[in-house]
């Protein structure tokens, strides 16, 4: 037998691991939480840890998150999706349990185990930004080889979190590397575009500021920070939509070579044009030929054929879109839109202005022609009217744990919209609930971290940025529906602040 010691020493060394593997490798993640629950078993000490399990009620929240999928299962009707879900569940009463009742890191053991987890982020910050830089056409979506990007930027945003916390105790040296990081933290979320991770880290800021730090030069920077934010979005927007001669009427009917235009007239803008007027076909088809030997009708790598891209590439540039907007090309510019690239604003400007005219372009889309494929946003709004019409159908208890994919995609049939057929996803952790569980599944399990929420005073600042993280992020994610998001949402809990157990019932975890 080990002593508790050793147990120790081994628990340490699993969080670093799974520190490190969570934002790095599935496969070993997998393998070491449950080590985690191993060396847990042999540990012992099982009175001082009933007694943390007693007092525990954020431990009781989380068991009741567990318990209210296993009870799902009672009216499923996709028994082998319900048993699957409650396999990727696992991590979720595993390593709670094991955090909420051993001891907390503290000191020196603290310091090293989120050093070396924000080491391992950081190093893989950098292997995402140099595979952007040097693999062409690589989807941003695709520059975190082993884990989700969304997930990534979480963590991201936790390294922000771990760096500012230690500034206060720093010494110069140490607080310049720390705002060399967090600085390059903030550019690879603009690089990975994370408008959540950007949204995230707002509220966040804000709430300690107005919650923990109260000085009014903290909530004056956060207003400063909000200000130059705004008016930059908003000179973007002013020239997205700021009008250009070819956007007024009257329009011309035909082309400089005397054929007739095609103009659409459904008022759909980008850059200041309208994207569906000034159109010739003919002149587009034989004149393309004339730059690229690729079709028009042929895909680019992004999904989409040239022909669309090269429409929106020429309004872009105000150009119409006939062989004289086509002559006007460079070499380079025909190169991008074979590339997929529909607007030159995506690869020549700032990433900020690139964030804001998609989401604008995507408005456009929805507002003129009620087009959701393929748009971030709009999909997810599209999977949350879905939801909430099955949630009016089953109002009490949901359809079941196992069930929400099937239902979602029979809704999304229904309503005979775009993204029927599409793997469907909720993209809401608490609208997930409601479908799953309804009303009653859902007030019970927010009853239980309610409960729990008393408790979360005595936290530090930095564990209370974690936990809102998490709540933020479910608003547009299921957070808990992939081991990266769940490892993430249970991993801080090894950190927390906690008052000591009676020394009495602690001397087997010493």
């Amino acid at each position: 037998m080990l002593g508790a010691r050793t147990h120790r020493r081994i628990y340490i060394l699993l969080l670093i691991l799974l520190g490190g593997t969570m934002v790095t490798s599935t496969w070993a993640a997998n393998l070491i939480w449950v080590l985690l629950g191993a060396n847990w078993l042999f540990e012992g000490g099982f009175q001082a840890k009933w007694e943390r399990f007693r007092s525990s009620r954020l431990l009781h929240a989380f068991l009741a998150l567990v318990a209210i999928h296993l009870l799902g299962m009672l009216w499923t009707h996709n028994l082998p999706n319900g048993l699957n879900e409650m396999r990727q569940l696992l991590p979720l009463l595993v390593v709670p349990l094991v955090a909420l009742t051993s001891q907390p890191l503290r000191g020196r053991a603290r310091q090293t185990v989120l050093a070396l987890y924000a080491g391992t982020v950081l190093v893989v910050s950098v292997i995402g930004t140099v595979r952007m830089l040097s693999i062409p056409d690589l989807p941003y979506r695709d520059a975190i080889p082993y884990i989700s990007h969304i997930r990534f930027a979480l963590n991201c945003c936790m390294v922000i979190y771990l760096c500012v916390a230690a500034w206060r105790h720093a010494s110069v040296p140490l607080r310049i590397a720390l705002a060399v990081v967090v600085l390059w933290m903030l550019a690879f979320l603009l690089l990975l575009r994370s408008y959540t991770a950007i949204a995230i880290l707002l509220v966040v800021t804000l709430v300690l500021a107005l919650c923990y730090y109260r000085r009014w030069y903290y909530i004056a920077a956060w207003l400063a920070v909000v200000a130059l934010l705004s008016a930059m979005v908003l000179r973007h927007v002013a020239e997205y939509y700021r009008p250009v001669p070819m956007a007024s009427t009257p329009l011309k009917m035909h082309t400089v070579n005397g054929r007739p235009y095609e103009h659409a007239c459904d008022r759909l803008m980008e850059n200041g044009n309208y994207v569906n007027n000034y159109i010739c076909s003919e002149e587009l088809e034989r004149e393309w030929s004339r730059r690229s030997p690729v079709a028009l009708d042929a895909p680019t790598p992004n999904g989409y054929s040239v022909r669309p891209t090269l429409i929106r590439y020429l309004n872009a540039l105000g150009l119409t879109k006939d062989s004289l907007g086509i002559a006007q090309l460079s070499a380079d510019q025909v190169s991008e839109i074979e590339q997929g690239i529909a607007n030159p604003v995506y690869s020549h400007g700032s990433v900020a202005k690139k964030m804001v005219y998609v989401m604008l372009f995507e408005r456009e889309c929805y507002i003129h022609t009620h087009a959701v494929k393929d748009f971030t946003m709009l999909q997810r709004l599209e999977f949350w009217t879905a939801s909430m019409h099955i949630v009016a159908r089953s109002p009490w208890i949901g359809v079941g744990t196992g069930d929400v994919d099937d239902q979602l995609a029979s809704e999304l049939q229904a309503m005979h919209s775009e993204l029927s057929g599409k793997h469907p996803g909720v993209h809401n952790q608490y609208i997930y609930l409601l479908l799953a569980f309804g009303l009653l599944g859902t007030l019970l399990v927010a009853f239980f971290f309610l409960r729990a929420a008393p408790a979360l005073r005595r936290q530090s600042p930095l564990w209370i940025a974690w936990l809102l993280t998490i709540l933020v992020s479910c608003l547009t994610e299921c957070t808990l529906g992939t081991l990266a998001g769940i490892l993430f949402s249970t991993y801080f809990l090894a950190f927390r602040d906690s008052r000591p157990v009676p020394s009495s019932l602690s001397k087997n975890d010493k």
